[in-house]
Order: structure tokens, then C-alpha cells, then sequence
């Protein structure tokens, strides 16, 4: 009887479908453009975050940004609205150490994955041209760069770390919200109490400066 139940739950386990990609780390549209001066990378994932990075390879500034349900489900439909079916390769334009070539790669929901290499100074295609110029609305959402100095993708707050804010001051963790989603902090040198979603960290702080052991 056991071997029958051990053998009925591996069934069910090989059964069962593969889990969902984790929409923090999918990638639905990705465009990179370097050349031997500089980088500029915008990535927009599937869940509504952009991030944006810029300047010299090696080092760029980042910054980030969080796009509601409504404004991301418009943005890609935005995207699925122009249609590259008809964009194959693409003939070459000028080319040198010092003229961008540019990767876009798009992974649409309901669309097959596309990537597609030009240049900056190629003639490209009116769809693909509208997609630019969506890359760029994307962009503008970014305000913000920061330094090589940011917190890690994978940090969890603990009661006392000390954080660097993005304006420099430093605050320190004092409590959750009862739900686990909130963080309180308090300024280490101001006396201010500030509130942050533990999804927005990495927004609001670049470094952590210590931790009790």
C-alpha cells in the first residue's frame, strides 16, 4: 500500500505543470545599445518593473522604476501593436567603434520571442522605429541614476541594518508591519521615522552599511 501512495504522488509530480516563471526576474522587452564610449540598457519586466542602466561599459549608473497593473498591461499593448513579422534582417548602415549597435529582444505574452540587431545610424523599419520611441516613454520613467554602490537583488531587511539612503542619509531598521510588507526606519542621525515597502528597497537604498551579528 505504501509503494502504491509513493508511486501515485510521483506520478502526480511528474504530472504537473512546470511552475511560472518568477516575474521579477522574466524579461518582456530588453533593448541594449553600446559602443566602445558607452551602454545604455533598458529592461522592462513582467512585473511592471524598469531598469535602466547608462554610461561608460563596466561602469554604468542605474536606476529604477515601478510601473502600476493598468499603466503596464497599456505599455504592452503598446508593444504588441506593432507588428514585426515582416522585419527580418536588417542592412547594415554605418559602422566603426564609435556607432551604437543595438540588440532588442521581446518576449510578448502570446507572441513568439524576437530578437533584432541594427545600428544607430540603419534604416529601420516604421514598426520598429514606433517600438523605439515606446523604449524611450519607458525610459523617462526612470529619473533617477545611481552609482555602482546598490543593494543586492536578493536583500531582506533585519531588525538594526543600517542602510544608505539614495539621498545619503542613513536610517536604521526598527519593526514590520503586522503584514510582513512594510518596514519602519528611523534616521541614525535625524530624528525621523520613515516608512518603506520592502518591494521599493532597492529604490530607496543603495548600500548596506551594517548588520548586527
Amino acid at each position: 500500500m505504501h509503494r502504491r501512495l509513493l508511486l501515485s504522488a510521483l506520478l502526480l509530480a511528474l504530472a504537473a505543470p512546470a511552475s511560472a516563471k518568477d516575474a521579477r526576474s522574466t524579461e518582456v522587452l530588453r533593448l541594449d545599445c553600446a559602443n566602445t564610449l558607452g551602454r545604455r540598457e533598458l529592461t522592462l519586466f513582467a512585473n511592471g518593473t524598469i531598469r535602466l542602466r547608462d554610461g561608460k561599459p563596466g561602469e554604468e549608473l542605474m536606476g529604477l522604476a515601478e510601473l502600476g497593473p493598468a499603466e503596464y498591461q497599456a505599455f504592452i499593448e503598446r508593444l504588441k501593436a506593432e507588428n514585426l513579422s515582416e522585419v527580418g534582417r536588417l542592412p547594415t548602415g554605418v559602422e566603426g567603434d564609435w556607432v551604437e549597435r543595438c540588440m532588442l529582444a521581446l518576449d510578448l505574452p502570446g507572441q513568439a520571442p524576437r530578437i533584432i540587431h541594427f545600428g544607430h545610424y540603419d534604416t529601420l523599419p516604421l514598426p520598429l522605429a514606433r517600438l523605439l520611441l515606446i523604449g524611450q516613454d519607458l525610459a523617462a520613467k526612470v529619473t533617477t541614476l545611481e552609482g555602482a554602490e546598490r543593494l543586492p537583488e536578493n536583500y531582506e531587511p533585519r531588525r538594526h541594518d543600517v542602510l544608505r539612503r539614495v539621498d545619503g542619509n542613513l536610517y536604521r531598521v526598527e519593526a514590520f508591519t503586522v503584514d510582513g510588507k512594510g518596514v519602519e526606519l528611523h534616521g541614525v542621525y535625524q530624528p525621523v521615522a520613515i516608512y518603506v515597502q520592502r518591494d521599493q528597497f532597492r529604490m530607496e537604498f543603495t548600500a548596506l552599511v551594517s548588520r548586527r551579528k
